[in-house]
């Protein structure tokens, strides 16, 4: 036996599978478009319907860890809760079964004209549509040319006596199986790579029924690992939603263990073939463990809220809601970008107002107070900037759709002008600081007008980040209006106050601080208009 060849077959066609995964489900998710990021956002409490939700993004996107991490964000962002997402979490687990069922057909020399229908379509397509479904048969073909590189890769073992007895005690002992199912699993971080593996062996009459069972309730505990990392850097209520979805499996698993013999003696009636029958506990198990558990619900919450205590809280340093999982998904990839971007906005919008309040009060350890809190948000801006643009510079080397390079565009600008008033909210802090250790006085009628462009500059501001936030051009237009208003102010306002210097009634060096201060304020306003600039280009 060539353990070599035997490696190279396993997991080269392993390489191809997953690979034929990931672009069967890009075609999928562009042909979809915005319908996939749209399924989890209208799930109500409903869990039934938060059920089919599940199911249907994962069976397009090919992925339930993808979901759960798309969930993780979601809780964390505030747009869904616990229960919501508990109910999506038991959807996924159906909706990852379709790739074994795919699978389980064997298709042998039929994969090579899928994958030539596929090019032809993405070749000389003459609409998106037609590309986008060509690509996601090449990525079929190419899935089932690595089911057959794996079923040829382990036909030798048929022979090895010490792998054959391995696998009987999986069936014998189903523990072990579930203990390998899940390890493999954790390292790949794909359920449906790992029941690939399982049918292939099964195909070449190498592994039984029962080990094979074994190994896929396994897997559905090994493929909670993707969300369990993704919440790490998350709110609690987003860390419960990671932990909710591993002790779901986890429970069923346990439920099923007794009664193992019977469940292997069940399945083995739906089908005739072997690769059928694995597919179908696959199904069968996520099916019924997802009834078992729509009463409990509840209980299942009322268990993770126990074992992870606590207050929800937001953690305002690093990224939350980008994932380099999502990066095969484009369309959901940006829409969590937005999110960060958004987040990030938020806190800018924070600065901006503790910006103003360090330069209208005169109380010191209330404005070392603010400047501290300006100080800590501009780092965490900085942070989530330098990861965002990393992320859509990895994003963009993807094969993006016309729509998604022009959001992605915009997105980019957006980002950067956001990160640069947080610079210019800092900036105002550090003239307050300078103001009140100099002890410089204003006149009456240069706090009015500070007051005044404070004011306009922060609702031109905040309704920028509304029209982004709810991609509304007709409010970007808004704001386009009101930059020239901000402009005539920061000129009227200087001028005003050169005539106050001549006449004597303000000092020069508040003077020097008044101007550099206006400044500030015009550029936040120019930061603004050109978000919106964006926005209306972008999604007009």
């Amino acid at each position: 036996m060539d353990t070599l060849a035997i490696l190279f077959g396993v997991f080269g066609g392993l390489a191809l599978f997953l690979y034929g995964i990931q672009q069967m489900s890009s075609g999928m998710q562009k042909i979809a478009g915005d319908r996939t990021k749209k399924i989890l956002e209208t799930v109500t409490k409903n869990h039934i319907r938060g059920i089919f939700a599940g199911t249907a993004l994962t069976a397009v996107i090919q992925s339930s860890s993808i979901t759960t991490v798309l969930l993780v964000g979601l809780v964390d962002a505030g747009l869904m809760n616990l229960t919501q997402a508990v109910g999506v979490i038991m959807g996924a687990n159906i909706g990852t079964t379709v790739t074994a069922q795919l699978v389980a057909f064997n298709v042998g020399l039929y994969a090579l004209p899928i994958v030539a229908l596929g090019f032809a379509l993405s070749f000389f397509g003459r609409t998106t549509k037609q590309k986008y479904a060509g690509q996601m048969l090449i990525g079929l073909g190419i899935l089932f040319i690595g089911m057959n590189f794996m079923r040829q890769g382990v036909r030798p073992l048929q022979g090895n006596e010490y792998f054959i007895n391995m696998l009987v005690n999986f069936g014998t002992v189903p523990l072990l199986g579930i203990l390998a199912g899940a390890a493999f699993t954790g390292i790949i971080q794909s359920s449906s790579a790992t029941t690939a593996l399982v049918i292939a062996l099964g195909s070449e009459g190498i592994i039984g029924l029962g080990a094979a069972i074994a190994i896929i309730l396994g897997a559905n505990i090994g493929t909670c690992v993707t969300a369990l990392l993704a919440s790490f850097r998350t709110s609690l209520t987003a860390k419960r939603t990671a932990l909710a979805h591993i002790l779901f499996n986890i429970f069923g698993v346990l439920i099923f263990f007794p009664f193992l013999p019977w469940f292997t003696n069940i399945v083995s009636f739906t089908s005739a073939d072997l690769a059928r029958q694995i597919a179908n506990a696959h199904t069968l198990f996520n099916v019924v463990n997802t009834i078992i558990f729509i009463p409990l619900i509840g209980a299942l919450i009322a268990v993770v809220t126990k074992l992870l205590p606590g207050k929800a809280h937001r953690i305002e340093r690093g990224t939350k809601y980008i994932d380099d999982h999502l990066l095969s998904m484009p369309s959901l990839a940006l829409e969590q970008v937005t999110r960060e971007a958004i987040r990030m906005a938020k806190l800018t919008q924070v600065m901006l107002a503790d910006s103003r309040k360090t330069f209208m009060r005169n109380n010191k350890a209330v404005v070392k107070t603010l400047i501290a809190s300006v100080n800590k948000r501009e780092e965490a801006v900085n942070d989530i900037d330098k990861k965002l643009d990393a992320y859509l510079l990895r994003l963009s080397e993807r094969n993006l759709s016309e729509e998604e390079s022009k959001v992605l565009a915009g997105l980019a600008h957006i980002v950067t002008n956001i990160e640069r008033v947080g610079d210019h909210a800092q900036n105002i802090t550090e003239l307050a600081e300078y103001k009140l250790k100099n002890k410089l006085v204003f006149s009456s009628q240069a706090k009015k007008d500070l007051s005044k462009m404070f004011k306009r500059v922060e609702e031109m501001y905040n309704k920028a980040i509304l029209a982004f936030r709810k991609k509304d051009s007709k409010l970007a237009e808004d704001v386009l209006e009101m930059d020239e208003e901000v402009d005539y102010m920061e000129k009227k306002f200087q001028e005003e106050h050169i005539n106050r210097l001549r006449k004597g009634v303000c000092n020069p060096a508040s003077g020097i601080v008044f101007v550099d201060l206006l400044r500030n304020l015009e550029r936040i306003g120019d930061h603004a208009d050109n978000i919106a600039d964006t926005v209306f280009d972008t999604y007009h």
